[in-house]
């Protein structure tokens, strides 16, 4: 039975001086107790797409030449969602449609309580409904999303959850009013894989037990082969295939459709050098991160965090190491302390045979040209004010690199060719740059100095997979042309299994396993190895025909 329809949709937005065509014609629909997952590339479309089926895009700065979207009432009467009033859609959304944002945090109000948050939804759309009726209705809907201690949560603040229980919170703030259309912006991007699988059958099992319809938009085909239905496949705001999830991944029709599936890195065809690693570059012996836990009114220490519990490890020349694990396990607090950008409690860090673990802050400063990082987010790790050429040339400059600017200009626009970014990238500002140049330009930035150790700390975790196979086919060229040693912390399996000679294992601050990177995905030794591989959504490898 039809939910909701969305015929010929067309929205366009303003910046105050023109308009820009964001969603083109599209047209599809959503069935009761059906999940149609709509997939794309940032810019593609997908959620102004699911805002302008809410009604929340900024007034005044978008309009419709066309089209309309009908939600349809259990006796089939529909309601025209775009020439609705304020009034009427207030009304609809909470009750009859809920949503789920892709980032709790940003979602969430960080000075109202959980409880508080869900007794709004409830006092707007059930103004008569008893205090107590409501109190526990709070608790049911955070025992039904099952998260820890529901009668304890209500009285707690987001930023005191994890960032799988605030999206538990969320989905039941989306649910609380018990709506028949549900719609989920990448509401497991973020997530670790077992956070991530965990939130996807709850979805599913509440979507069962209810009926609802569920528009869920990702860019993942793993998670889209795990719960889709129906799917439709967007680019620059036209919907440009559609159909039966299984007709759509086995044999997709679009070209474009084509591409994305080729781009999951599972995917990707990795030309291998053989050429055996080298020596060791990094070496970790026993390290130890601890840092104190104080309470009490005087802040005593009471106890120790083992954030990082004697980890040894070793890069050598030549070679990626892939380091996962789930958030909080210590892969970045790993990371850090390796770069000494944390004092490490106890344990040895050795740089090309050197033991650099107690090395005052000023000789370190000369050791920084031989390993260097990148970081998550380039966005807010390149500094907006500068021009690129600045960025590069700066820490030239500082490490005494080149007789002049004339020769360090050189430089940078060699490495900007290495890179694949154009030369006039030299002149222009972080803002210029999607997210995927930005993470090339982090990538420039950090090779300036000509390191032979890189650290990549989820450096592909928020881009689309076509921008994410060309950032990992740039990664793996520079190690096996330059002989770089790499170490990438990620929780994408599908990376590790494209970029990564070795893999080692975390968790709760232990290296759990290690070892060659096929041997440990296709037989695990560790029961926790084996719960992280299982909780990873993947397409098939076997799934598109032809």
């Amino acid at each position: 039975m039809k939910l909701v329809e969305i015929e010929d949709l067309v929205t366009e937005l303003s910046d105050g001086q023109s308009w820009m065509r964001a969603v083109d014609g599209v047209s599809l629909a959503v069935q009761r107790g059906e999940t149609v997952c709509l997939v794309g590339e940032s810019g593609s479309g997908k959620s102004v797409t699911a805002l302008s089926l809410m009604g929340l895009l900024p007034e005044a700065r978008h309009r419709h030449p066309r089209g309309r979207i009908r939600l349809f009432g259990e006796e089939g009467v529909a309601l025209d969602l775009l020439g609705a009033g304020e009034e009427v859609l207030a009304q609809v959304r909470g009750r009859r449609i809920g949503m789920i944002f892709q980032e709790p945090m940003t979602s969430l109000n960080p000075v109202l309580t959980i409880g508080e948050q869900l007794d709004e939804a409830l006092q707007l759309h059930h103004p008569g409904m008893p205090d107590d009726e409501r109190a526990a209705r709070i608790v049911a809907a955070l025992e039904e999303v099952r998260l820890p201690d529901p009668q304890g949560r209500v009285r707690e603040y987001p930023h005191r959850l994890s960032g799988g229980q605030r999206q538990r919170v969320m989905i039941a703030m989306a649910l609380i009013c018990e709506p028949e259309l549900l719609i989920a912006d990448e509401p497991t991007t973020a997530l670790d894989v077992t956070v991530q699988a965990g939130i996807l059958a709850l979805l599913r099992e509440l979507q069962q037990r209810r009926g609802m319809g569920v528009l869920f938009i990702t860019h993942d085909f793993g998670v889209v082969a795990q719960i889709a239905d129906t799917v439709g496949v967007m680019r620059r705001g036209v919907l440009v295939e559609s159909g039966r999830a299984d007709d759509v991944l086995r044999r997709p029709q679009h070209e474009y459709t084509r591409s994305l599936i080729a781009a999951l890195p599972e995917r990707l065809v990795r030309s291998r050098r053989e050429r055996p690693a080298g020596q060791p570059l990094v070496e970790v012996r026993d390290l130890r991160v601890h840092f104190p836990v104080r309470r009490g009114f005087l802040r005593r220490v009471v106890d120790q965090f083992r954030a990082v519990d004697g980890v040894s490890l070793s890069v050598r020349e030549g070679e990626v190491l892939a380091l996962v694990g789930e958030s909080g396990c210590g892969k970045t607090t790993l990371g850090r302390a390796l770069l000494r950008l944390l004092e490490p409690t106890a344990g040895e860090i050795r740089l090309e045979g050197r033991d650099i673990t107690r090395v005052p802050q000023r000789a370190l400063r000369t050791l920084r040209r031989r390993m260097q990082v990148v970081f998550q987010d380039p966005g807010s790790s390149l500094n907006p004010r500068l021009p690129i050429a600045t960025t590069l040339l700066e820490p030239m400059r500082v490490h005494g690199i080149g007789v002049d600017d004339d020769e360090r200009q050189a430089r940078a626009l060699a490495l900007l060719e290495r890179v694949e970014m154009p030369a006039d990238s030299l002149w222009r500002y972080p803002h210029e740059f999607s997210g995927g140049q930005r993470q090339r330009l982090a990538i420039a930035r950090a090779l300036v100095l000509e390191p032979r150790f890189l650290l990549c700390d989820e450096i592909t975790s928020a881009l689309d997979v076509s921008v994410q196979a060309g950032i990992l086919r740039l990664l793996r060229r520079l190690v096996d042309e330059d002989g770089l040693g790499l170490l990438f912390i990620t929780h994408n399996m599908g990376v590790v299994e494209f970029l990564a000679d070795r893999m080692a294992v975390m968790h709760d601050g232990r290296l759990v396993e290690d070892g060659i990177t096929a041997e440990v995905l296709r037989a695990p030794r560790e029961d926790y190895t084996r719960r992280l591989l299982a909780a990873v959504p993947r397409l098939d490898g076997a799934l598109v025909e032809g």
